[in-house]
């Protein structure tokens, strides 16, 4: 097996330069950290991360914290975070926890994660900081930020357009859930001059899930209120496709009788019938941007708050308005 020193002979440089450029703890030329890198592939040098860990006192492992391990969109904000990490020599891992798990979270920090980002509406992030590991969130104002604003105007717009007046939302959380996605639907729905009817909006319960399941049930929920709607925003896609499923099963042709549409454009969107409208908010960039925050409070670095803007996007599940059913 390859030795450190081995590489920096082959490099031309010192032995702690070498280890500059594979610990990513001080910064080099780009001429150099290529001749590092080359040699250290060539020899096919492996680093012993026990030992750089005893030297660094760090495990460079970090950790996404989700409240659910079924929905695709939190795969693919993993594919952008362990793109950045894998670049700074950190491993991630996607871990479950419920959204008032701060227990949970303590017995991480006691494992030697380095850092964690909270990839979901967490209730206790007060005590998080208390905890003094370094954390990035999706709170408002956190460094990195998803602007839901212009695609749910543009959503609520198009509706509109297409003759929709009373469009109900399916909200997966608890209404004294903080998540600025469910306000600005509103705003939006009184920008255009709609009618919100809070009747027509379908709480969560305690676990706040937002499965496929969890969708058919809001659906449901909404059906048996018999208030007249002819549109549908679900939190997010999965519950969008439990809606659309629901309506179908009760007789009601989507989107000839009801519009639908979701947010996260997750793959499955494009495959389903009717092909499924929804916010687009980038999962992977937004993971990549996360982990690059995550690093920089690692690493004592300032970072530029960043701001992710959605689009919609206007699939078959949304059509012109008919005389509603309801």
């Amino acid at each position: 097996m390859a030795t450190r020193k081995e590489v920096a002979d082959l490099a031309g440089v010192s032995v702690a330069t070498v280890s500059y450029v594979l610990n990513h703890t001080k910064k080099v030329s780009q001429q150099v950290e290529v001749k590092v890198l080359e040699a250290a592939k060539a020899l096919d040098y492996h680093p012993n991360l026990v030992a750089r860990s005893l030297v660094t006192k760090k495990s460079f492992h970090v950790a996404i914290l989700v409240n659910d391990l079924q929905n695709p969109y939190y795969v693919t904000l993993l594919e952008g975070a362990q793109e950045v990490a894998a670049k700074a020599g950190y491993i991630v891992s996607l871990i479950l926890v419920n959204s008032s798990g701060s227990d949970q979270i303590m017995e991480l920090v006691s494992r030697q994660l380095d850092g964690i980002i909270i990839a979901m509406q967490c209730e206790n992030e007060e005590d998080i900081r208390k905890l003094h590991i370094p954390y990035v969130g999706i709170a408002e104002k956190a460094a990195v930020n998803v602007d839901y604003s212009n695609a749910l105007n543009e959503g609520i717009h198009e509706l509109k357009k297409l003759g929709h007046k009373r469009i109900a939302c399916l909200c997966g959380l608890q209404k004294n859930t903080r998540d600025t996605r469910l306000s600005l639907i509103v705003r939006a729905m009184k920008k255009e001059g709609l009618t919100y009817d809070e009747d027509l909006f379908i709480w969560g319960n305690e676990s706040e899930d937002t499965r496929i399941a969890d969708g058919y049930e809001a659906m449901t929920q909404l059906l048996k209120k018999g208030k007249e709607f002819t549109a549908v925003y679900a939190l997010n896609d999965l519950m969008a496709i439990g809606a659309i499923k629901c309506l179908k099963d009760q007789g009601i042709k989507v989107p000839d009788e009801i519009s639908v549409f979701g947010c996260d454009n997750i793959e499955t969107d494009e495959i389903i019938s009717p092909t499924l409208s929804s916010i687009d908010v980038s999962a992977r960039y937004f993971g990549g941007q996360l982990m690059e925050s995550l690093l920089a409070e690692i690493e004592h670095r300032p970072f530029e708050p960043v701001f992710i803007q959605t689009k919609f996007i206007r699939r078959e599940s949304i059509a012109r308005c008919k005389e509603s059913v309801y």
